[in-house]
């Protein structure tokens, strides 16, 4: 891949700043951060810890909550949650894996009898419908938590919302009393990541608005990739990257990203996709935003030229 700071078949005349290298993460123009890299710790946790209603003949222990800045975990950035172990819920054996959580302004837990028992219940992540309960069907679903764990989910990434301070973390059951963890190795881990955002703004060509997306844990010297897909096939195109959001009016679109990197121009495939895949650098500053969209060729665009969605993606 080239690095550019302008195409012979499509110039936007925006100023650019020239880089050494053509590496998508632009790790020369970032200062180290004095902070420790994203930590990671295991939380232990008791076959019967829950933060939903529990029925009057049922008995349950309070669910474990623990302190972002234990994790020095910042809202904007996301929690890597992992479940190890398993435990024994009196009919399938020790065999279960099956967490959920929940984040808080603060450590308060009311007592079982009630459906909202954290009143300090922040919404994030999937919605997720927790069962009745087993004696009396009676409803335990709140709107904000949401699942971790499951037999075909082993770990989920959730960004942490604005005012959050504490996340509960407990089981999904509907009868507490028999569960036992007979070699007592249920837990889950917990681990500082990055965060991809889909800010819209794309502009519809041949095969609709191009979507661009990230993968990676933007974790240092972990693999993280830019995918570009629903462009026309066989097109030239480019990426745009910055450090700030400048929203500039742009071929009947928007410019997301501040102009300050251009990566190509590359030629999509006969799908209409195209990958960049690079290792992100250690030792970046916490919460620095990289923006980032794809620009194409497409005569079916309002101006010959569609976009996708910007993405910004956030440092651990």
């Amino acid at each position: 891949m080239r690095l550019l700071d302008r195409t012979s078949s499509l110039s936007l005349n925006l100023p650019l700043r020239p880089l050494a290298t053509g590496s998508l993460l632009l790790a020369s123009a970032l200062a180290l951060s004095d902070r420790a890299r994203a930590q990671s710790i295991d939380v232990p946790l008791g076959p019967q810890d829950c933060y939903l209603h529990v029925h009057a003949t049922d008995s349950a222990a309070p669910a474990t909550s623990v302190a972002l800045s234990a994790l020095g975990a910042l809202p904007g950035q996301s929690l890597l949650m992992a479940g190890f172990g398993d435990m024994d819920n009196g009919a399938a054996g020790d065999t279960i894996l099956s967490l959920i959580g929940l984040f808080s302004s603060d450590a308060t837990l009311l007592g079982p009898e009630l459906v909202q028992r954290v009143p300090g219940a922040i919404d994030a992540g999937p919605e997720f419908l927790s069962s009745p309960t087993w004696t009396g069907a009676e409803p335990t679903d709140i709107p904000e938590d949401f699942r971790i764990t499951s037999a075909i989910q082993p770990s989920a990434i959730v960004e942490i919302p604005v005012g959050a301070a504490y996340l509960f973390l407990g089981n999904h059951d509907s009868l507490w009393f028999d569960n036992t963890d007979p070699d007592s190795d249920l837990g889950c881990r917990l681990t500082v990541v990055g965060t991809w955002k889909d800010v819209g703004a794309g502009l519809a060509g041949t095969s609709g608005t191009p979507v661009l997306t990230g993968t990676g844990l933007l974790l240092g010297n972990d693999p993280v990739s830019i995918t570009l897909s629903s462009a026309r096939p066989g097109a030239p195109a480019f990426f745009v990257l910055g450090f700030n959001a400048s929203n500039i009016p742009l071929f009947g679109g928007t410019l997301v990203p501040a102009p300050e990197l251009l990566l190509g121009p590359f030629i999509t495939s006969a799908a209409g996709e195209h990958v960049v895949a690079a290792t992100w650098p250690a030792g970046l500053p916490d919460l620095v935003p990289l923006w980032s969209q794809a620009w194409i060729l497409d005569p079916a665009a309002p101006a010959g030229v569609a976009a996708s969605n910007g993405l910004v993606c956030l440092t651990p």
